[in-house]
């Protein structure tokens, strides 16, 4: 059973992204045919930057897991450790995105 586990898990996950991403781009495109079948017009400018939300994102990961080493280091429960490494990681995280936006923003403005 464990064996059938260790297949089905990884199968089931990649599955899913898959489907998230047809009906997402399945989604925008409808959008864009209704906006056209209206009359509209899209919007088809590059943005500036189109990596910094990513870059960002990922770095405030990266700062996260390494602020998680101090919780590792305490003398904690293991149950409280784990949930401020997760905790640090997403915390991070938002940071990173939060920036991201606000450089954006401030890019914009200029």
């Amino acid at each position: 059973m464990e064996q059938l586990t260790g297949i089905l898990v990884p199968i089931t996950f990649f599955a899913l992204i898959g489907i998230v991403v047809f009906f997402t781009l399945k989604y925008n495109y409808q959008i864009k045919k209704a906006l056209i079948d209206k009359g509209g017009e899209i919007d088809l400018t590059k943005r500036k930057f189109p990596f910094l939300e990513i870059g960002l994102t990922l770095l405030g990961i990266g700062l996260g897991l390494a602020v998680s080493v101090i919780p590792k280091s305490s003398n904690l429960p293991e149950v409280s450790q784990n949930l401020l490494i997760g905790a640090c990681i997403l915390i991070f995280g938002g940071l990173g995105l939060v920036s991201a936006f606000i450089i954006r923003r401030r890019i914009e403005k200029q």
